[in-house]
């Protein structure tokens, strides 16, 4: 089991009272043992792990020690060590530092009330709440909550994550909640808004910078450790826990909404403050005039990635999928998404728009993006099928002439050409490219182009030599499965298959 020090037990303490984190989420975030986080909770104390007393070399000079230290309260640890060691004392001085500091007499830490002026800070937190069923998924649910640190004007609302996104949205919703924006805001150490910090060194997102200098607010962190800095907001969840959360079993996020703008104005902002003992409505009055006014321009805030589509024209966000035209299928697009909506781009024009679900694993359809994905597939085909008819000429160009003649008057007679241009390809496969371009001519001489005229022509010539036919082929329903080719066969082959029937030439 994990051994812990003063400052990580009030942090667990902190986050199991104030934030009501569950102990795995607890030892996750903090890389404890949830036994260790268990004992904390339970103890009242920071737990101790119990030692077996050890004899120490200071054990005969602690009395000396502590009645110096009485007479004395500010001698230094390297004074004391030069007197213990004209008096027989071995030990050296880093055993010695640490026995002082467990008595030396420390005046108990004192913290002021922080009071600000109207309009000059609010202050932002997260609070988790659980989670809540939205269709067949199970989202957390969390509350953004603002506290103007003046009248305690309080303004809170559910979301189903805590993305940079969202988390600014909120600002925004609070800063028209409130009619005006203060000149700070005061945040804990969350990743949305500091990336890094060490020291004094603080790296912020660039995102929520933007978002700042676009509507003039200069954001302030709490001193790592120093929870009290931000105890207003940290009041304002543990009163919206009490009493708007407990007892309340959230079913629908929406709904919850609405609830809880109900209970800001008729509840919230309007009950006596415990500490300021007036109502936070009546002292907004007084606070409202020196907000800064919202800025009209409004900064999109849209959640923004870029995604590839599949190749069923399909893009994923946040757990769904969302069709795109046909046309996009496997192509890089940028996605687009606010609260209610999704969007997605080919670069900057638009080209797929749906309603935002927050299900997960939903396929959000419109039928549109399919309308004419068969007749473009077929005509593909077709495309790819007359490319292989014309390369039966074989370089020749008075048969590619040939070729293109039957393949005008297929199109000019409204015959169905991707049939006809099949069947003439599998005519090519079964009888060779040089039979069937003579059938071909043959056919352009009696001014006949379709492809059961050339197969006729072909039996009657072969009839004519004596060459049995082989046998029928059945063209399948879907041509463009079988990938026929054009390569002239040997026909020596066929006579040795069916030899001459001496029989046959007396009839």
């Amino acid at each position: 089991m994990s051994v812990m020090n003063a400052e990580t037990w009030a942090e667990i303490r902190r986050l199991k009272g104030i934030e009501k984190l569950s102990i795995s989420e607890i030892a996750r975030r903090l890389r404890l043992d949830r036994k260790t986080v268990r004992k904390a909770v339970c103890s009242q104390g920071v737990p101790r792990r119990k030692v077996a007393p050890r004899r120490s070399k200071l054990d005969d000079f602690k009395g000396y020690i502590r009645s110096r230290l009485e007479e004395f309260p500010r001698i230094t640890s390297v004074r004391l060590l030069r007197e213990l060691n004209e008096i027989g004392f071995e030990g050296g001085v880093s055993r010695l530092k640490e026995f002082v500091a467990t008595i030396r007499i420390k005046p108990p830490e004192a913290f002021f009330r922080i009071e600000t002026l109207p309009g000059e800070e609010a202050q932002v937190d997260w609070a988790n709440c659980g989670t809540v069923r939205v269709g067949n998924a199970t989202r957390k649910l969390s509350a953004f909550v603002m506290v103007l640190s003046y009248s305690r004007m309080l303004y809170a609302e559910f979301t189903l994550s805590q993305c940079l996104e969202d988390f600014l949205q909120a600002h925004v919703r609070a800063f028209r909640f409130f009619g005006g924006i203060p000149l700070k805001l005061l945040y804990d150490n969350l990743k949305a808004v500091c990336l890094t910090r060490l020291g004094s060194e603080i790296r912020f997102n660039e995102r929520f910078l933007e978002f700042s200098g676009h509507y003039l607010f200069t954001p302030v962190l709490c001193q790592p450790g120093h929870g009290n800095e931000k105890g207003k907001v940290e009041r304002g969840i543990q009163y919206l826990r009490s009493s708007f959360l407990d007892g309340r079993q959230i079913t629908d996020w929406a709904r919850a909404n609405d609830e809880l703008r109900k209970w800001l104005s008729e509840v919230a902002n309007v009950r006596a403050h415990a500490v300021t003992r007036r109502r936070p409505v009546d002292r907004f009055e007084e606070e409202r005039p020196k907000l800064r006014p919202v800025p009209e321009l409004a900064l999109d805030l849209s959640i923004i990635r870029a995604v590839k589509a599949t190749s069923q024209a399909l893009v994923h966000f946040d757990g769904n999928l969302y069709t795109v035209p046909f046309v996009f299928a496997s192509k890089a697009l940028t996605l687009k998404a606010t609260t209610h909506e999704v969007l997605a781009f080919d670069r900057t024009r638009p080209v797929a728009k749906h309603a935002r679900s927050y299900d997960r694993g939903r396929l959000i359809e419109n039928p549109a993006h399919y309308a004419g994905l068969l007749d473009a597939k077929k005509a593909a085909g077709t495309a790819k099928l007359t490319d292989r008819f014309l390369a039966l000429a074989a370089g020749s160009e008075r048969d590619r002439e040939a070729l293109q003649s039957i393949l005008k008057g297929l199109l000019e007679g409204e015959f169905n050409v991707h049939r006809h241009l099949a069947k003439i390809m599998s005519l090519a496969e079964l009888y060779g490219r040089t039979e069937v371009l003579g059938a071909v001519h043959q056919a352009l001489g009696q001014g006949l182009v379709g492809a059961n005229y050339v197969q006729n022509i072909i039996l009657h010539n072969r009839a004519g030599r004596g060459e049995a036919d082989p046998a029928q082929l059945a063209i399948p329903a879907r041509p463009e499965w079988e990938h026929v080719g054009g390569s002239e066969r040997d026909l020596a082959v066929y006579d040795e298959l069916f030899p001459e029937d001496p029989d046959a030439k007396k009839t």
